[in-house]
């Protein structure tokens, strides 16, 4: 299955990236001088911010480096090692980034190191790990239909019907709208062009940020108009003639990408009302037998594992508890736990990084060679060296963006079994809100919520714990969890409990108390 899964989280773990370096926009508990980031292992360096340039030099792992600018969408940055020895084009998404450091800050660049020219494309040749270059597009095709869709004249549903096409069609990618929900494409043999819901397509070898913007409606083939339609059309995902959506206890299933998604089904989540669910939960009745199997496993009851991508990666979510930086106010009893959990609380995940997502967080690909083996994880990476109790699990906010409801819901399930399967306690959460995307993220913690009670595990509601807070716990982007008071994340006083990481400490705080007095004591 890992070789399926390759497919789909290119695109999305770079797009998940771009969301998580904005974030790294604050400094770290100690401002010190010296790199901005280190390999992760062993990286080619180029001449410019792609595969098809020149290697200059291979950099080992663990290298300090300086760096100057990045190119467009911060997937590759330009810098010089710290020793001054070489400088060139490095892979980000390979980098570990100093707290506080964001590639966004840095100037765009399309400088060409010693101003040698790319060479013609050619990955024919053995090359390590940072480029893990896409499979050849064939005819410039860098997208596909995921299932049968409707080609609009323009950007949304009210637009009248070109085309429908059938599911796994290539489409050459031109434009996107504003908020990248819709691209303009068309076929390659060019006898279909029109706009495509983005949410209902797979990317390959191309990021939506890179099309340029635009707002062209499209002339209907065959005599159609491009004035807005009264309604959705039959075959558009969403619509009542959508996709066909299968019943409960059905014995077919979604193929996506050679994979057997699974049969989602919306009308179990539809009325999932997500302020019904308390913000911190009890120990489920299976909470207890997954703990026992996991005590003769070998499992460490003083360990938790972090699992998810840059809200749960950065050392604001619960790190400064094992430094000995928090106060916990009026949540003394909090003390307990946090002495129990101790050091484990500010160990670095296998399974927690910049752009991570649930697919890409089971493919062996994005696992750090120098600490996971060959073919594992980096889910089961993190699980086999820190053999954890608890698994603390949150995903949701790029993949609201970039991946359909199957999807989200195969992958997520496929975490939680293989949690359970080794003896860890998996706590989901539901995610902090996208104030673009409001009624994604509705449906996307609906799925988090059929998840957790389809397995009967616990759930920590972040999402209702965040809805009474300023700017529903968010950045002033809408979607960044809220950064704390002088970066003092575990400050459970004031104020501070008005920003979204205090909060999302706190809960995780008390659900984990919960378990420890109740399951693993």
């Amino acid at each position: 299955m890992m070789s399926a899964l390759k497919k789909i989280s290119v695109v999305i773990v770079v797009f998940g990236m771009m969301l998580a370096m904005i974030l790294a926009s604050v400094n770290g508990p100690v401002a010190a001088q010296g790199p901005d980031a280190w390999t992760a292992y062993e990286l080619n360096m180029r001449t410019g911010p792609g595969t098809t340039y020149s290697v200059v030099a291979v950099v080992p792992g663990n290298t300090g480096m300086i760096l100057e600018a990045h190119n467009g969408d911060a997937s590759w940055v330009l810098g010089r090692t710290e020793d001054g020895a070489h400088r060139g084009w490095l892979s980000g998404i390979y980098l570990n980034y100093a707290p506080g450091f964001s590639a966004f800050n840095l100037p765009v660049s399309n400088e060409v190191v010693d101003g040698a020219a790319p060479p013609p494309s050619d990955d024919s040749a053995p090359a390590p790990v940072d480029d893990n270059p896409a499979p050849p597009v064939p005819g410039g095709v860098n997208a596909y239909t995921i299932y049968q869709l409707n080609v609009r004249s323009g950007p949304g549903t009210n637009y009248a019907v070109v085309d429908t096409v059938n599911g796994n069609t290539g489409f050459v990618l031109e434009a996107r709208n504003a908020d990248s929900s819709w691209v303009l494409g068309h076929t390659e043999n060019n006898t279909i062009r029109g706009w495509l819901s983005a949410l209902y397509m797979n990317f390959t070898g191309v990021t939506l940020s890179s099309l340029p913007v635009s707002d062209e409606e499209v002339s209907a083939g065959g005599g159609g108009s491009t004035a807005p339609a009264t309604g959705p059309a039959s075959g558009e995902p969403g619509s009542v003639g959508g996709p066909t959506i299968l019943p409960e206890g059905t014995t077919e299933n979604i193929d996506y990408g050679g994979i057997r998604m699974g049969g989602y089904n919306p009308a179990l989540i539809e009325g999932i009302d997500l302020t019904a669910f308390p913000i911190v939960p009890a120990p489920t009745g299976r909470t207890y037998a997954i703990f026992r199997d996991g005590q003769n496993r070998g499992n460490n009851p003083n360990v938790v594992s972090k699992v998810g991508d840059c809200s749960t990666a950065h050392w604001f979510f619960l790190s400064p508890f094992a430094w000995g930086q928090y106060s916990l106010g009026d949540y003394a009893y909090l003390q307990g736990v946090v002495n129990h959990f101790g050091e484990s609380l500010a160990i670095e995940s296998m399974a927690a990084h910049n752009g991570f997502n649930v697919n890409s967080v089971q493919a062996p690909e994005y696992a750090n060679p120098a600490y996971c083996e060959p073919g594992e994880s980096p889910l089961l990476c993190e699980y086999r060296i820190h053999q954890p109790a608890v698994s603390i699990i949150m995903f949701g906010t790029s993949e609201l963006l970039v991946m359909t409801p199957y999807e989200f819901d195969f992958f997520l399930r496929h975490i939680v079994q293989q949690t359970i399967d080794r003896g860890i306690i998996p706590v989901l959460s539901t995610f902090p809100g996208n104030l673009g995307f409001w009624d994604r993220t509705v449906v996307y913690n609906q799925i988090v919520v059929r998840v957790a009670l389809d397995y009967d595990i616990p759930l920590i509601n972040l999402w209702l714990a965040l809805e009474s807070l300023p700017n529903h716990g968010l950045e002033n982007d809408g979607f960044h969890l809220g950064e704390p008071i002088g970066q003092a994340s575990c400050n459970l006083t004031g104020t501070n409990l008005q920003t979204g990481y205090a909060t999302r400490n706190l809960v995780t705080m008390q659900t984990l108390d919960r378990i420890w007095r109740e399951v693993i004591q």
